[in-house]
């Protein structure tokens, strides 16, 4: 229970992070840095929410390849940001 408890702070403390970093209070674009930043604090999230949430801890093949495929994800997202900053 206690673990849960610490990996839901790390969570939090990483979406709080997140709020400065994307500049959430207004329209301004991000810089490929911020995006990047952004996008790392992401995957640590989901991170911690596969291995200790849904346990995958235990299921090392299933924790590898959903983390492959939030990791595709989010480097599709970075791309497509680099992408739309080049248009």
């Amino acid at each position: 229970m206690i673990r849960l408890a610490l990996v839901w702070l790390v969570m939090a403390a990483l979406t709080l992070a997140a709020i400065p970093i994307g500049h959430a209070a207004d329209a301004r674009p991000l810089g490929p840095a911020l995006v990047v930043a952004l996008l790392a604090a992401a995957f640590a999230k989901a991170s911690l929410l596969l291995n200790d949430y849904l346990e995958l801890r235990h299921a090392p093949a299933w924790n590898k390849a959903m983390r492959a495929g939030v990791f595709a994800l989010l480097a599709i997202l970075a791309g497509l940001s680099l992408a739309a900053r080049l248009a």
